[in-house]
């Protein structure tokens, strides 16, 4: 029996050395995403009254081991996402800027509000839930929370580490980073079903 456990306790202190990066990581997939966020786009145009298309990713390699680079960028709106060699999201940022010479009416300002719309798109496809509705629930806690904390959230979801600052005329920045402190999960924030609340009204509005 002892001959049987060294290849065993070997096998096992192998396992526990290796470094995080080499390990099976948990989390939403690129896949996915992008499924969820069309998805997204048609909950919120049919709940806001909006007629949003979903935006194109380019999509760079990032080295020969298979990592991905997926990103959308205009001036209003810059998305960064990159994915490991299985498709699993490592990390996501989503920028949302509110442009110099915006004024409630004004065409850079429409341009701002469209892209906020869109940024909750992509903020709801990180969460893992198969129904918008459910996914749209934690772009409401965020908002609510950025309203209530002034300007700060942070939270741990799934997989995912979740950090957010917003500033009333500057704009926000969303960033999720896979952490692999706890399997993905289809972990539904608190409170019931919502419809999104962003109105061209909204000067200061950064999905919160």
């Amino acid at each position: 029996m002892k001959k049987l456990r060294i290849p065993f306790l070997a096998a096992l202190l192998l396992f526990l050395w290796l470094p995080a990066a080499a390990l099976a990581m948990t989390g939403q997939s690129i896949a996915n995403y992008q499924t969820y966020y069309q998805e997204d786009i048609t909950y919120i145009n049919g709940s806001a009254g909006r007629h949003m298309l979903p935006k194109d990713l380019d999509i760079l390699d990032l080295d020969e081991s298979g990592r991905r680079q997926y990103s959308y960028s205009d001036d209003t709106l810059h998305v960064t996402i990159t994915a490991d060699p299985m498709g699993i999201i490592e990390t996501c940022e989503i920028r949302l800027l509110y442009p110099e010479g915006a004024a409630e009416g004004n065409s850079l300002y429409m341009d701002y509000v469209a892209s906020n719309y869109q940024s909750i798109a992509f903020l709801m496809a990180m969460h893992v839930s198969a129904e918008a509705s459910s996914r749209f629930l934690l772009a409401d806690e965020i908002r609510a929370a950025l309203q209530d904390n002034h300007g700060v959230y942070n939270r741990q979801l799934g997989s995912y580490a979740i950090s957010c600052v917003s500033v009333i005329g500057e704009g926000a920045v969303f960033t999720f980073t896979n952490n692999g402190l706890t399997p993905a999960e289809t972990e539904t924030p608190a409170g019931g079903e919502e419809t999104p609340a962003v109105t061209e009204e909204d000067e200061g509005a950064n999905v919160g």
